[in-house]
């Protein structure tokens, strides 16, 4: 039992407390969470399949994507800062007048859907990137001012397939 005094009324309360146990004779089927003892029959396995080849994630998804044999020939240019209202469209529209543009994606989130403010766009040949680089950099597009880089190798790549895991 404990006492407590109230500050505002300065009266004693008293509060009763109740403990229970539990009887020796219950044994869990389950190994203790927190003892000294050593759980003698317990052995962890783990399997693990070298002989499959580690899926390859993609940085960022298209599932209308096919793997492109051309992707050596062609020249990607990031974009970030976009307005979420961008549509690839747009971006196609805009960036055309600097030369052909091949393919144009937005990053979206993968559960919502929703427009991330980032987009690669493709290029047939390098100059047409580089120009689009250097004229669009730092231009106001949709109410939002751009950057607009190469694109990193590797950075952007199609969705590919993998097959799901095995529990």
């Amino acid at each position: 039992m404990a006492l407590f005094c109230s500050p505002c009324n300065k009266t004693l309360t008293s509060i009763s407390f109740a403990s229970f146990a539990i009887p020796k004779a219950f044994k869990s089927p389950y190994p203790p969470i927190l003892s000294s003892e050593k759980v003698s029959n317990f052995t962890p396995r783990i399997s693990i399949d070298l002989s499959q080849k580690k899926p390859h994630l993609p940085k960022c998804s298209d599932s209308s994507a096919e793997p492109d044999n051309t992707a050596n020939s062609t020249t990607i240019i990031f974009l970030k800062g976009l307005a979420k209202s961008t549509a690839e469209g747009r971006l196609k529209v805009v960036f055309s007048q600097f030369g052909d543009v091949s393919r144009v994606k937005i990053i979206t989130d993968k559960i919502s859907k929703q427009p991330l403010g980032f987009a690669y766009i493709w290029f047939p040949d390098k100059e047409s990137a580089q120009s689009a680089v250097q004229e669009m950099n730092g231009k106001f597009l949709d109410g939002r001012f751009i950057q607009v880089q190469m694109a990193k190798p590797g950075s952007c790549k199609p969705n590919v397939k993998t097959a799901p895991y095995k529990f």
